[in-house]
C-alpha cells in the first residue's frame, strides 16, 4: 500500500480560499481591463468568476479592495531588519525596499500584473485608487521611521522622506504608462536613481 500525504483540513480550506480570492481578483482586474472600473458591477464579477454574489462579498468588501488586493503590507521579518537598520543602513534605501516588497506582493502571477498595469494606466479613477492607497502605505511607514530613528529624529525629515518616496512612487507610474511592459518596481528604482543623481 503506497503512503499518500493528506494536508490538514484547515490548510486545506485555506489554500481554497487562497485561491478563490485569487480568481475573483484576477477576474475583476479583466473586467476593469475590458471595461473601466466604473464599467462592471459586483454582480458581473460574480457571473465572470462562476460564484455567487454572496461570495463575492465574503471575500471582499468592494470594487476597489478586489481590484487592488489586499492593504500593502510587509512581512515580519522585513519590518524587523527595516526597524533594526536595515537592510542597508541608507534610511531612504531602506526605505524604497519596504516599499517594494510591498508593491510585490499585490499581484504574483505575470499575465495578471500585466493586465492590471494596463488597466491602471487606462482608468484614471483607479490610477488615483492606486495612489491614494500607496500613500496611506507611505503614511504607516512613518511609524517605522520614528520607531527606527528614534525621538530625536525631525519630523520634517520623516515628512520629507515619505513625500519623496510617494514622487518617486508617482513618477514611477508614469513611467509605466508610457511603456506598460515595464514593472512597477523598475521604473521605482529608475526614479529613486534620478532622484539621487538631481540631489547630489
Amino acid at each position: 500500500m503506497s503512503e499518500t500525504t493528506v494536508a490538514p483540513a484547515s490548510s486545506t480550506r485555506a489554500a481554497k480560499r487562497h485561491a478563490t480570492a485569487r480568481r475573483l481578483q484576477q477576474c475583476a482586474i479583466r473586467l476593469t481591463a475590458e471595461h473601466g472600473f466604473d464599467g462592471w458591477t459586483m454582480d458581473d464579477l460574480a457571473v465572470a468568476a462562476e460564484v455567487s454574489r454572496r461570495t463575492v462579498f465574503n471575500y471582499f468588501d468592494g470594487k476597489a479592495e478586489v481590484v487592488l488586493g489586499p492593504e500593502p503590507a510587509v512581512d515580519e521579518a522585513s519590518a524587523d531588519r527595516f526597524l533594526t537598520g536595515g537592510p542597508t543602513g541608507d534610511l531612504f534605501d531602506d526605505l524604497a525596499t519596504i516599499a517594494r516588497v510591498a508593491i510585490t506582493q499585490e499581484i504574483h502571477d505575470p499575465s495578471s500584473m500585466a493586465t492590471f498595469r494596463e488597466a491602471v494606466m487606462n482608468d484614471p479613477h483607479l490610477l488615483r485608487l492606486v495612489h491614494a492607497r500607496f500613500e496611506e502605505f507611505a503614511d504607516r511607514l512613518g511609524d517605522g521611521i520614528r520607531q527606527r530613528e528614534g525621538a530625536d529624529f525631525p519630523e520634517a525629515r520623516v515628512r520629507l522622506l515619505l513625500r519623496l518616496l510617494l514622487t518617486c512612487f508617482d513618477d514611477a507610474l508614469e513611467r509605466v504608462a508610457r511603456d506598460p511592459d515595464r514593472a512597477v518596481t523598475t521604473e521605482l528604482d529608475a526614479a529613486i536613481a534620478d532622484a539621487r543623481a538631481l540631489l547630489t
